[in-house]
C-alpha cells in the first residue's frame, strides 16, 4: 500500500483535475474536512408487486447501536475476524477489519481507481456501491435474537455487507428518524463521500461511488392498494370526503425539490453517482388497473370505486395539465416533473450529470404478458405508455429520452432471475398456460429482455438499462436447480416461484435471498446495469395483523413471544398514521387469481417495519448460496 505522503500527492494531483473532489480528498490527507454526517435518520420502504406498499421506521426494539455495516469491500477475501477497524460507523460499514463474519465477500462489488466519476454508460460499472450503516442497525437486533447461532450469525454478518436501496417514501424521511435508527438523506450521501474516501485511501487514486436512492411519494400513491396509502392527494380517494388536495404542488416543492436541494448541497457530492429510482408500481397501475386496459381493471375494490363504479386509479386519468398527454394523468405528470427536477439537479454536479434515473416496470408477472398476435398486450402497451410519459418530460425544451437512464423491474418483488426449468418461447405459452397464464415472461430476464428488445424497436437511437431486484428472488430449497443445469420445458410444477399466485407480493412465504448486488452481471446482456437490492430483506411489506386483537396486558398479548410483542408495541406508533391492513398480507385471505396467500406465519409489522422472523427465513431460503453467485463473470 501506499505511504500516505505518496497517497496524498496523488490525491492532490486528481484533485487539481476534479476540482469539485478537492473537499473529500484532501480532507483525508489533513485538508479541509467535509461537513460531517447529521447522525440522524432515513427510513426505507418496501413495495408490492401488484400494488405496492411501504413505510418508515422499524421496531422500537431495533434500534441497537451502529458501528459497522453492510460492505462492498475493496479487499473482500482478507477480512479480520478481530473487528478492530474503524470505529466511524460510516467506515467501519466498508472496513475488512470490521467484519467478523466467516464467509468470504468475494461477490462484493469493486470499484476501479481512477475511472471517470460519472459515466454515459453503465452508473454501477467500475463503481463502489455506498452501504447503508442503518441497514445494520436492523440487522443488530436479529443477531441479538439468534445469539449463539454461529452458523445462522456469518450468515447475518455476511448479509449486513451487501448495500440497499435509500428510501424516500415520505416529506419526513428526507430529515430522518433518529429515533428509529435512520439517518437523513444528507446524513447517508455524506457517509457515502466518506467510504469513497476510504476506498482513495487504499486504492491510491479516487474511484466511483454508486448510492441508490429510491423516490415514492406521488400523490393518490398506490390507487389500488390497502397496506401503503400515501400522504399527498391531488384527487382524493373515493371514500374521503374532505381530502386535502394540492399535492402535485407539494411533491414538486416540499419533496422533490427538498431531495435534489440536498443532492445539491455541497460540492463533494458532485463526485457521487446517484442512480434514482422513480416510484415503484406507479405507472404500471395505469397499465393495468384503468379503463386504458382493454379487459377492463384488473383490480376492483369497493373501498376505492366511486359511487358511479369508477376506479380510483381511473379517477386519477381524469388529471389534466397544460402540455400532458392524454392517459398520463396524476402519476404521469408527477413523473415528469420528477424527471425533470433530478435532471436538472444533475447538470449542477461539476464532473458531469451525477444522476441516473431509472423508471419502475413492475415485473414479469404484471407487464411481461405479449404475443405476437396481440397489439394491446401488457407489454406492448407498456412500452407505448413509458415513451409517450418519458417524452412529454421535456417541459425545459431538453429531450426527455436524455434524462432517463432505463428502468428497473421487480421492485420490492419475488419473481425470480431465471426460471432454470421453464421455457418461455412463444409455442409453449399454451402447454404453461395453468400458472404463467399465457405469459412468456416466465421470468425477470425474458421480461427485461423482452421490454428492451421492443422499446429499441420503437424508440430508435435510445438504449435503456435494466436493473433487477434480486433481495428476495432466490427460492432456495433442497434440490433447487441452477440454471443451465438441464432442459427448459412446460413443466410449470418445476418452477422455482412457489407462490400460488404470481400477483401475491405481501410477506411471501418461503421466499429466499437471491443474487448479491452487482454491476454488470450478465456480461452478454449489455442492457442488464445490475442486479441490486432495491429492498432491504427482513422489511415487512405489510402489517398482517389487527392491533385491537391484541391489547397490552390481554392474554392473546401474553401469549406472544418477546419479538411479536415489539411488533405489536411498534403497530400503534404514529409514524405508521395513513397505513391499513391489506387483506394480500392476512393468513388465509383470498387474492389474485382467487388464490389463498401464503404469507409468513408470523406477526407482521407495517410496511417497512423490521421484519425479523422474514429476515431469517430469507437467510435460510437464499438462493445463490451466500458467497456464491449464478452469474460470476
Amino acid at each position: 500500500m501506499l505511504s500516505k505522503n505518496l497517497r496524498c500527492l496523488s490525491y492532490r494531483v486528481i484533485a487539481t483535475t476534479l476540482l469539485a473532489s478537492s473537499v473529500a480528498i484532501l480532507s483525508a490527507c489533513g485538508g479541509t474536512d467535509p461537513e460531517p454526517g447529521t447522525g440522524s435518520s432515513s427510513s426505507s420502504s418496501s413495495s408490492s408487486s401488484s400494488s405496492s406498499s411501504s413505510s418508515t421506521g422499524v421496531v422500537s426494539s431495533s434500534s441497537s447501536s451502529s458501528s459497522s455495516s453492510s460492505s462492498s469491500s475493496s479487499s473482500s477475501s482478507s477480512s479480520s475476524s478481530s473487528g478492530s477497524g474503524s470505529t466511524d460507523p460510516d467506515v467501519a460499514a466498508i472496513d475488512p477489519a470490521t467484519y467478523t463474519g466467516s464467509i468470504p465477500l468475494t461477490e462484493q462489488a469493486k470499484g476501479k481507481p481512477g475511472a471517470s466519476l460519472q459515466t454515459t454508460g453503465n452508473p454501477f460499472a467500475d463503481s463502489y456501491f455506498y452501504l447503508s450503516p442503518d441497514i445494520k442497525t436492523m440487522m443488530d437486533y436479529s443477531l441479538e435474537q439468534i445469539k449463539g447461532d454461529k452458523e445462522l450469525e456469518d450468515k447475518i454478518k455476511y448479509i449486513q455487507r451487501q448495500p440497499s436501496a435509500v428510501w424516500m417514501d415520505s416529506i419526513a424521511t428526507i430529515s430522518g428518524d433518529p429515533e428509529a435508527g435512520r439517518r437523513s438523506l444528507e446524513g447517508h450521501l455524506d457517509a457515502a463521500v466518506k467510504q469513497q474516501q476510504y476506498y482513495a485511501q487504499l486504492d491510491g487514486q479516487v474511484s466511483p461511488m454508486t448510492i441508490v436512492i429510491i423516490v415514492y411519494n406521488l400523490p393518490d400513491r398506490d390507487c389500488a392498494a390497502f397496506a401503503s396509502n400515501g400522504q399527498l392527494y391531488e384527487i382524493g380517494k373515493p371514500k374521503d370526503p374532505n381530502p386535502t388536495l394540492g399535492g402535485m404542488d407539494r411533491y414538486r416543492n416540499d419533496y422533490l425539490r427538498v431531495i435534489t436541494g440536498t443532492l445539491t448541497k455541497k460540492p463533494e457530492y458532485s463526485n457521487l453517482r446517484i442512480v434514482t429510482l422513480l416510484e415503484p408500481d406507479s405507472y404500471p397501475n395505469m397499465i393495468t388497473n384503468t379503463e386504458l386496459n382493454p379487459d377492463g381493471p384488473s383490480l376492483v375494490w369497493p373501498e376505492l370505486t366511486t359511487a358511479d363504479g369508477t376506479t380510483y386509479c381511473d379517477t386519477l386519468l381524469t388529471y389534466t395539465s397544460p402540455g400532458l398527454a392524454e392517459g398520463l394523468g396524476v402519476y404521469g405528470r408527477g413523473l415528469q416533473i420528477a424527471i425533470e427536477e433530478l435532471y436538472a439537479a444533475g447538470e449542477k454536479s461539476s464532473t458531469g450529470n451525477n444522476v441516473y434515473t431509472y423508471l419502475d416496470i413492475g415485473h414479469a408477472g404484471w407487464l411481461g404478458w405479449d404475443d405476437a398476435m396481440n397489439n394491446e398486450s401488457n407489454l406492448k402497451r407498456a412500452v407505448a405508455g413509458y415513451q409517450a410519459l418519458i417524452k412529454g418530460a421535456n417541459s425545459d425544451g431538453v429531450d426527455g429520452f436524455k434524462k432517463v437512464k432505463g428502468f428497473a423491474s421487480n421492485t420490492s418483488g419475488y419473481t425470480p432471475v431465471e426460471e432454470p426449468l421453464i421455457s418461455n418461447a412463444e409455442a409453449d405459452r399454451m402447454a404453461l398456460s395453468d400458472w404463467y397464464e399465457w405469459n412468456k415472461s416466465v421470468d425477470e430476464l425474458s421480461y427485461i429482455d423482452a421490454f428492451s428488445a421492443r422499446f429499441r424497436a420503437q424508440q430508435s437511437g435510445w438504449e435503456p438499462g435494466f436493473i433487477i431486484d434480486t433481495a428476495r428472488n432466490g427460492w432456495g430449497s433442497a434440490n433447487r436447480p441452477k440454471p443451465g443445469s438441464g432442459t427448459k420445458g412446460t413443466d410449470s410444477s418445476k418452477r422455482v416461484d412457489k407462490r400460488a399466485h404470481r400477483g401475491h407480493w405481501c410477506n411471501v412465504n418461503n421466499a429466499g435471498v437471491g443474487e448479491v448486488p452487482k454491476a454488470a452481471p450478465i456480461p452478454a446482456k449489455s442492457h442488464l446495469h445490475a442486479f441490486f437490492w432495491m429492498k432491504p430483506p427482513g422489511e415487512a411489506d405489510g402489517i398482517s395483523f389487527d392491533v385491537k386483537d391484541y391489547p397490552q396486558g390481554s392474554a392473546a398479548y401474553n401469549a406472544l413471544d418477546a419479538v411479536d410483542k415489539a411488533v405489536v408495541d411498534s403497530a400503534a406508533d404514529p409514524k405508521y398514521d395513513g397505513k391499513t391492513l391489506d387483506t394480500m398480507c392476512t393468513p388465509g385471505g383470498i387474492r389474485d387469481g382467487d388464490k389463498e396467500v401464503d404469507v409468513v406465519p408470523a406477526l407482521s409489522p407495517h410496511a417497512g417495519g423490521w421484519f425479523h422472523k422474514q429476515f431469517i427465513m430469507l437467510i435460510e431460503n437464499a438462493y445463490p448460496p451466500l458467497g456464491t453467485s449464478d452469474y460470476s463473470k
